[in-house]
């Protein structure tokens, strides 16, 4: 990757010029993260192995087999769908009384910068 790429902003919208709305490589991966994170493996369609799910963690015992379980999923889902542009370098799990909270820290591979963390809040009330 380099410094001027660009991607798609998500969700889809029209930018300034009435085309697609084009933003800056850092927050279209940062997107795309937070879609593999909250989006349940069989939810999109023809793409049954897309996503984590973390809602879904909400209940579960804090330990770190947790964290080990959504880093997996995590690294698999970011190889197959973000190729070898991002990698994850850490994933942490903790939670309070309601709450479930995902702290992932990655890189842009080809970008000349410092680690982007990504913190994800996911409430009980979220839980189908």
């Amino acid at each position: 990757m380099d410094m001027d790429d660009k991607g798609l902003g998500f969700p889809l919208r029209l930018g300034p010029h009435r085309g697609l709305d084009v933003v800056a490589i850092e927050e279209s991966v940062r997107a795309m993260l937070e879609q593999i994170l909250f989006t349940a493996p069989g939810e999109r369609v023809n793409r049954p192995t897309f996503g984590v799910g973390v809602q879904h963690y909400v209940f579960e015992p804090n330990s770190p087999l947790l964290a080990n379980r959504i880093r997996i999923a995590l690294d698999e889902n970011v190889y197959t769908n973000l190729g070898k542009s991002v990698r994850v370098l850490n994933v942490s799990v903790g939670r309070d009384e309601e709450q479930l909270h995902v702290h992932v820290a990655y890189e842009i591979v080809g970008i000349v910068s410092s680690r982007k963390d990504l913190e994800v809040v996911v409430p009980a009330r979220s839980v189908p």
